[in-house]
């Protein structure tokens, strides 16, 4: 048990310590408590010490008024470690800080003249003119349209940005941009090759330096057809071939599923399933070099 003589030579134990505590004399507390931090203690006394430490504290927070000066002191034994961080300490701190900055908030609010001078608000008010644009040929003809050939499709991009934010998401996606169909036209056969060469995603995955991560098929009841599903085999294969992954989804109602909808699936379903370190690469310093 550790312990100190005081003055009059009388030996002060844990139990002297905690008999301050219950008094409570702070001031004596402190004066012996760093008195038997000088001496030497096992383990087991320590950490009676520091226990003892622990209620003193909590005691003190606890209290109608604090001094200052001994919160400090018992603050910088607290950092240090020579006082338990006990859990009903950790609850009458986290009380003690609240009550301060309510205190503070309060003393700013009583230091406001509400007396001085009257501060005008404005109004901001934005107004927006439209008028008859420039003509264009193509607005005729309707040659100009969207990416997007369906709402689906807008709400499948919009799910993807959301889910990968550190990630490009591109959609309707010609695939010989992302698989060099040159190198497979010996292997896949002269029919499945040009059948590459005009084969659109409809949304692929890339990093910020354009290497592809993953590819998307949003499936309907069109692909239960014999022939759609003979050039789904066709797609799939050259996707195998070139490595990049391809994540078939099918919404049985595709007009009525919404992004949040899709972004559900995505996380539910191919967040886990994306790897992007092994593709990705510095091209300003080799092609070939990529993190190991």
């Amino acid at each position: 048990m550790p312990t100190q003589r005081t003055k009059s030579g009388h030996r002060v134990s844990v139990d002297d310590l905690l008999s301050l505590v219950r008094t409570p004399d702070f001031v004596a507390f402190r004066e012996l408590f760093d008195g038997c931090l000088q001496r030497p203690l096992s383990d087991a006394q320590r950490q009676r010490l520091r226990s003892a430490g622990a209620d003193a504290f909590s005691a003190l927070l606890n209290a109608a008024e604090q001094d200052r000066e001994l919160l400090l002191w018992f603050a910088r034994h607290y950092d240090a470690g020579n006082i338990e961080a006990t859990a009903r300490l950790a609850e009458r701190l986290a009380r003690y800080r609240q009550a301060i900055k309510r205190r503070e908030r309060q003393e700013r609010l009583d230091s406001l003249d509400y007396t001085g001078q009257v501060i005008h608000m404005k109004r901001v008010v934005q107004m927006s003119w439209f008028g008859l644009a420039g003509w264009e040929p193509s607005n005729l003809f309707c040659i100009k349209r969207s990416v997007f050939r369906s709402k689906q499709e807008l709400a499948f991009a919009e799910a993807l940005w959301h889910c990968f934010p550190h990630l490009m998401a591109f959609p309707n996606y010609p695939l010989d941009q992302v698989c060099d169909l040159g190198r497979l036209r010996s292997l896949v056969g002269e029919q499945i090759w040009r059948y590459g060469l005009h084969c659109r995603l409809d949304a692929v995955l890339l990093t910020r330096e354009g290497d592809p991560i993953a590819a998307f098929e949003l499936d309907s009841r069109l692909h239960d057809d014999p022939a759609q599903q003979q050039r789904d085999a066709w797609r799939d294969r050259l996707l195998m071939l070139a490595n990049i992954p391809l994540f078939r989804l099918r919404s049985e109602d595709p007009s009525a599923t919404t992004r949040d909808e899709w972004f559900q699936l995505l996380v539910d379903e191919v967040v886990h399933l994306i790897n992007v370190g092994d593709r990705l690469r510095n091209r300003d310093v080799h092609a070939m070099l990529v993190p190991v």
